[in-house]
C-alpha cells in the first residue's frame, strides 16, 4: 500500500489527502454555492478536507485553465455551468479545450430563469412582449450577467425564435441587471428563481413566463415560454463537476458515486432547492452527453447571432 502522503492514490485507498474544488467565478454565485454545499458533504463522506478554491477572472477562463493543468489524480475538480461548453465559441484562442481537456464527473443541479419586466411595460405575456418589441424597434433592452452567460443566451434565443430585435445590456451579475429593471433603466431581464421570486411577489416586477420546458413547482401558475408562444423554447443554467482529462475512470466513478450520494441527502437537496435549483445527478456519461449537446446547440446560437466576447 502507498504511504498516506503519496499523491497517486488508487481508487481503493482514495483519498489520502485534501481534495480541491476549483470555482472559476467569484464567491456568492451558483457555482460557488454548489461547490460548498456538495463539498461539505464530500468532506464527511471521504473523511478528508475538501477545499473550495475561487479563481475568478476573464469570465471563468482563468480558473478553468488552472483546472485543465492540474494533475489528473482525483484531487482536483472544478464546478462549471453552461458557459463552460461555449468558451471555445467565445474565445477562439484558449490554451485548453473545454470538452476534450476535462472528464465529466457529475451533473449537480439545474435552474430555469423567469422572464420579468418592469410593471410599466404594457405587456402581460410572451405574445404581447414580442408584439410590443416589434412595434418599438430599438427599445427592448434586456439585462444579462455577462457576454455568453446563460441569461444572455436566453435573450438571444428568444429574439431568434420570436424574430424580434432585442439588445443585451451587460451587468456585473444578474443582481445588478434586476436592479436596473427595478429602477426602470431597462425593461426586461432573466433572473433565476432565487432572486426573481421575491421581487415578483412584491409586485416590483411582472413575471411573464418561466424558461424551462415544464412549469416549476415553485411557480405552478406561471406558464413556460414554450407554452406561452415560442414552442420548444428552453433556457436554463446547470452546474456540474469536472476533473482534468486523464483522471482514471475508477476515480471518476468513485467521485461520481460520492457526489450523487451527497445530492441525495435531504439537507443538501433542501439547500439546492433553497437557491431555486433542482438537484440532479446521473452518470459521468450522461453529463458528458449533455455537455456535448449544449456545446453544439449553444455554439450554433452564438455563431448565428454573431456574439463575441470582445
Amino acid at each position: 500500500m502507498l504511504a498516506p502522503h503519496t499523491a497517486s492514490a488508487q481508487p481503493g485507498e482514495f483519498p489520502v489527502k485534501p481534495i480541491r474544488i476549483l470555482v472559476p467565478l467569484a464567491p456568492g454565485g451558483g457555482n460557488d454555492a454548489i461547490a460548498r454545499m456538495v463539498g461539505s458533504r464530500l468532506q464527511d463522506r471521504f473523511g478528508q478536507s475538501v477545499v473550495v478554491d475561487n479563481r475568478p477572472g476573464a469570465g471563468g477562463v482563468v480558473g478553468t485553465e488552472i483546472a485543465s493543468r492540474a494533475a489528473p489524480d482525483g484531487y482536483t475538480m472544478i464546478v462549471v455551468n453552461n458557459s463552460h461548453v461555449i468558451m471555445s465559441a467565445l474565445y477562439p484562442k484558449l490554451s485548453f479545450d473545454p470538452l476534450r481537456d476535462f472528464a465529466p464527473v457529475a451533473l449537480a443541479a439545474s435552474s430555469p430563469f423567469i422572464v420579468v419586466v418592469h410593471p410599466s411595460l404594457p405587456v402581460n405575456n410572451i405574445q404581447e412582449l414580442l408584439a410590443w418589441t416589434r412595434a418599438n424597434p430599438g427599445r427592448m433592452n434586456y439585462g444579462t450577467s455577462g457576454v455568453g452567460s446563460p441569461p444572455h443566451l436566453a435573450g438571444e434565443l428568444m429574439a431568434q425564435m420570436g424574430k424580434v430585435d432585442m439588445t443585451a445590456i451587460v451587468f456585473k451579475g444578474i443582481g445588478p441587471a434586476l436592479a436596473a429593471v427595478l429602477g426602470n433603466e431597462i425593461p426586461m431581464t432573466f433572473p433565476n428563481l432565487l432572486v426573481g421570486i421575491p421581487q415578483m411577489k412584491a409586485g416590483r416586477v411582472r413575471a411573464l413566463a418561466i424558461t424551462s420546458l415544464k412549469r416549476s413547482d415553485a411557480l405552478p401558475d406561471l406558464p413556460t415560454v414554450s407554452e406561452a408562444g415560442l414552442p420548444g423554447f428552453e433556457a436554463n443554467i446547470w452546474f456540474g463537476f469536472l476533473a482534468p482529462r486523464g483522471t482514471p475512470v475508477p476515480l471518476v466513478d468513485r467521485l461520481n458515486r460520492e457526489i450523487v450520494g451527497a445530492l441525495k441527502q435531504p439537507e443538501v437537496r433542501q439547500q439546492i432547492v433553497g437557491i431555486g435549483a433542482e438537484p440532479l445527478g446521473g452518470t459521468p456519461a450522461e453529463f458528458g452527453a449533455l455537455m456535448k449537446a449544449d456545446a453544439e446547440r449553444l455554439g450554433r446560437l452564438i455563431r448565428e447571432r454573431g456574439i463575441r466576447a470582445d
